[in-house]
């Protein structure tokens, strides 16, 4: 598989724009769901603790990508990050949690560190990942057309999922068989190496503990654009 980022996300989306990837092997993502969840339930409460619906946006981890959306569109405020929308529904006192671990441990990382993330089945994903903006001419399924500009990741069958505007196909979400997954993260200023360090060292100690899983890290930026598995 080769996985890379088209050069015009940085010249049109952000030059400091960055993917933190974990492949992911053997993993057990079933045993330890309970545990996951309880983790899980943890970050929701410091997240009603440190949000309200009027703040999301502000947060200095968040506000890149509200900058990001409003350039993308007009009705940037109907716009979600991946984390967004996790933070807008814990503060709505709607659950997150899943039925399998990894996501579980995903979505904690995600609200504990507030960076937008995916992730995908490995054994779904067809051919070659890209990382690219679309031309306004993209389909996400028969009916909807992704708007143009839109920064988006693919396989060679079809569109993954959306970043500013998030959706998320349904091809290539784990389940609790799921055994090899690959995880990203998506990075902007003024999250920094030792902080994505830090949050790389705690995913990979709490995939280990939680689903017994062997991983993998690589990191795309402007300098290195592409990678082969």
């Amino acid at each position: 598989m080769k996985i890379s980022i088209n050069k015009k996300v940085f010249s049109r989306f952000h030059s400091k724009f960055k993917v933190a990837f974990i492949l992911v092997k053997n993993i057990d993502n079933n045993s330890k769901l309970r545990e996951s969840l309880h983790l899980l339930e943890e970050a929701e409460q410091l997240i009603r603790l440190s949000f309200n619906k009027e703040t999301v946006k502000n947060h200095h981890l968040m506000a890149p990508w509200s900058v990001a959306q409003e350039e993308f569109g007009k009705e940037a405020r109907h716009y979600h990050t991946s984390v967004e929308r996790l933070v807008k529904r814990v503060i709505a006192r709607k659950s997150v949690a899943t039925k399998n671990t990894l996501t579980n441990i995903l979505c904690y990382l995600a609200l504990k560190h507030i960076i937008p993330f995916g992730v995908d089945d490995y054994d779904e994903v067809e051919g070659d990942l890209e990382y690219n903006l679309a031309s306004g001419r993209e389909k996400l399924g028969i009916l909807r057309t992704i708007e143009p500009d839109a920064l988006y990741y693919r396989d060679d069958k079809s569109i993954l999922g959306t970043k500013l505007d998030y959706w998320k196909s349904k091809r290539t979400m784990l389940s609790p068989n799921t055994k090899n997954a690959l995880v990203h993260f998506d990075v902007l200023p003024p999250l920094n190496k030792k902080s994505l360090d830090l949050l790389i060292k705690e995913a990979n100690s709490l995939i280990s503990t939680f689903c017994s899983g062997k991983t993998k890290v690589f990191l795309l930026d402007e300098k290195k654009r592409m990678i082969k598995l």
